[in-house]
């Protein structure tokens, strides 16, 4: 059988994963991209089983592509029917309190080392005000209104950024978690602490730098900024207070997109493997660095092995991003919570892969936001997929029905359009060739939450951060789709297929 021309790749989310295992099943063939059968279907699949089906996952796996309703994770999501609340919560004394003493910390590391004592300050910090948040009833629905506390606080750019990263990374954490019992609730707040703890710590190394503080980096200056979170992690990799897994975090939080390809990672593992290693070797006789280096022999082997906590810095560095965006900069205002949102999305297909987004969207978006969604019915989007020989294709879609700010909703295709790509300094899409656009006349749909669809959106074409493309584009719609309503074409945001 030549099954290579009706194969689609599988995508390893989370949601599926969880899906095959609590329902002991691999409901299809899998293949390799020749067509071979990998594994087989089966209705009693073991653990193991599933763990082997993983292992695929670098080199790649398929499925027919006719088969792609049969996977899918369910329609029952843990609190799905639970609506916003507008319940306030994060505590502005306890945020504040972290606000000062990590102005008080990072001042002080400027000149003096890191200690334990720094360790004890920042642990008893965040544990407050990680049991506090916990302690809402409306802890799953509420706003997580960290701009709001922030906002006439005062602080410095550098501990407001580190605060807001903290608690966004707390409440995405703990949002996240698949379960809340007894039994694992101490393990859960541990890994919930480590994240907290890496979140404040990741940009340390800024200290010991010299910073540009204006618009427009020169290539060497980008260079020089990315030396910080191999300074970051050195500066804590030799504290016994520090657990392992944080170490792991601070040294790779810009190194989130896990997959093939082009990304923006940095620093990219050749390089920062050769760096590891000269520093152990630079420290390796010194018995006050002992611990320094045997945790860089750890780093280099979870690094080599790709065993390093992809879910942890995926959430740190798309915290640190949308708080970076929303603080005011010397070179610029602070961005409104919703435009934040919008430039991550836009800036995501080199950056984080669709679990990050999904999950950021998902269990924090709304709330970062006053509960207005940043994606609404009506709005164009640009969604990407791959084929079996690892050709990325560009669709745009107009959404049909959304559940509150999710990034995999109901779409109908447009047709189908060329990106136009920018690097300075990091890879990014920045804009798409009107005159590569290609109708499709089918309006075909697709419900990106109900099946395995692997089509991920990657930007939102939005009137105030593209209009030229947004004008064209809503022009082209509506000439090639008049039987919309007169209400719809009031509005842009409207500017759906009827």
């Amino acid at each position: 059988m030549d099954a290579s021309r009706d194969l689609q790749k599988f995508d390893f989310t989370e949601e599926v994963i969880q899906h095959f295992r609590e329902n002991r099943i691999i409901p299809v063939d899998f293949y390799n991209k020749h067509g071979q059968i990998l594994i087989h279907k089966q209705d009693m699949a073991s653990g193991d089983d599933i763990n082997r089906l993983q292992k695929f996952e670098k080199q790649g796996i398929y499925f027919l592509s006719a088969e792609i309703a049969k996977i899918h994770p369910g329609s029952g999501k843990k609190n799905s029917s639970l609506d916003p609340s507008f319940d306030k919560l994060i505590n502005p004394t306890l945020t504040l309190d972290m606000s000062k003493g990590a102005t008080d910390i990072l001042s002080e590391i400027k000149k003096f080392p890191l200690n334990g004592d720094h360790v004890k300050e920042i642990n008893k910090s965040i544990n407050a005000v990680l049991d506090d948040f916990k302690s809402s009833p409306n802890m799953e629905t509420g706003l997580v209104n960290i701009i709001e506390v922030m906002k006439n606080a005062g602080m410095p750019v550098d501990s407001e950024v580190l605060t807001k990263r903290t608690v966004i990374a707390m409440a995405l954490k703990v949002r996240a978690a698949k379960v809340f019992t007894k039994v694992d609730m101490e393990q859960k707040k541990a890994e919930q602490m480590n994240l907290m703890m890496a979140s404040y710590l990741a940009d340390i190394g800024y200290t010991q730098m010299k910073i540009p503080t204006h618009a427009n980096l020169k290539p060497e200056e980008l260079e020089y900024i990315k030396n910080h979170p191999i300074i970051s992690y050195l500066m804590i990799a030799n504290l016994p207070e520090i657990e392992d897994p944080v170490k792991s975090v601070v040294l790779n939080h810009h190194r989130p997109h896990r997959g093939e390809g082009m990304n923006n990672n940095y620093p990219q593992t050749k390089p920062l493997v050769q760096k590891l290693q000269s520093y152990r070797e630079k420290y390796k006789d010194d018995f006050r660095k002992n611990l320094l280096a045997t945790d860089i022999q750890k780093q280099v082997k979870s690094i080599l092995t790709n065993s390093i906590s992809y879910e942890d810095i995926g959430i740190l560095s798309i915290a640190g991003e949308f708080a970076s965006l929303t603080t005011p900069q010397p070179w610029r205002e602070p961005m409104e919570a919703l435009k934040a949102m919008k430039l991550i999305l836009n800036n995501s297909f080199f950056a984080y892969n669709e679990k990050t987004l999904k999950d950021f969207f998902d269990h924090v978006g709304l709330s970062l936001c006053d509960n207005q969604p940043f994606i609404k019915v009506g709005d164009y989007v640009i969604v990407a997929s791959q084929d079996s020989n690892r050709k990325v294709f560009f669709e745009i879609c107009v959404i049909k029905e959304s559940h509150k700010n999710s990034i995999r909703p109901m779409l109908e295709r447009i047709g189908t359009v060329r990106p136009k790509f920018a690097n300075n300094g990091k890879i990014r899409i920045s804009g798409f060739e009107m005159d590569s656009l290609n109708i499709d006349r089918r309006r075909a749909v697709f419900n990106l939450e109900r099946n395995a669809d692997p089509r991920r959106i990657i930007y939102l074409v939005d009137e105030g951060l593209d209009p030229e493309f947004f004008d064209s584009l809503d022009r082209v719609v509506r000439e090639t789709y008049p039987s919309r309503t007169s209400s719809d074409s009031d509005s842009p945001s409207k500017a759906g297929v009827s």
